[in-house]
C-alpha cells in the first residue's frame, strides 16, 4: 500500500481556494509551502504521484499569486484611472 501524501493533497486544496478572485491571495503562500513540504516527502518516499501533485501545486501557486497581485494592482489603480 502506498503511503498517502497529506501535504500534497492540502497544497492542491489551497491551489483550488487560491482561484477565488482577490481573497485567493491568502491561500497562495500556503499552496507553495505545502507543495514544497509534499515534494520533499514525495522524493523521500519515491512517490511519483505525490511528486507530480506537489510540483503542480508549487507552480500553480506561484502563477496564481502573480495573477492575484495583478488583480490587486488593478483594483488599486482603477480610482486613479477613473479620475482622468
Amino acid at each position: 500500500m502506498k503511503e498517502q501524501n497529506g501535504a500534497a493533497r492540502t497544497a492542491l486544496a489551497c491551489v483550488t481556494y487560491a482561484l477565488v478572485p482577490y481573497l485567493g491571495i491568502l491561500f497562495c503562500p500556503f499552496a507553495i509551502i505545502f507543495g514544497g513540504i509534499g515534494l520533499r516527502h514525495a522524493v523521500q518516499t519515491h512517490n511519483n504521484q505525490g511528486r507530480r501533485a506537489s510540483s503542480y501545486s508549487v507552480v500553480m501557486g506561484i502563477f496564481i499569486l502573480g495573477a492575484q497581485l495583478l488583480l490587486w494592482w488593478i483594483l488599486y489603480k482603477v480610482p486613479e484611472w477613473s479620475q482622468r
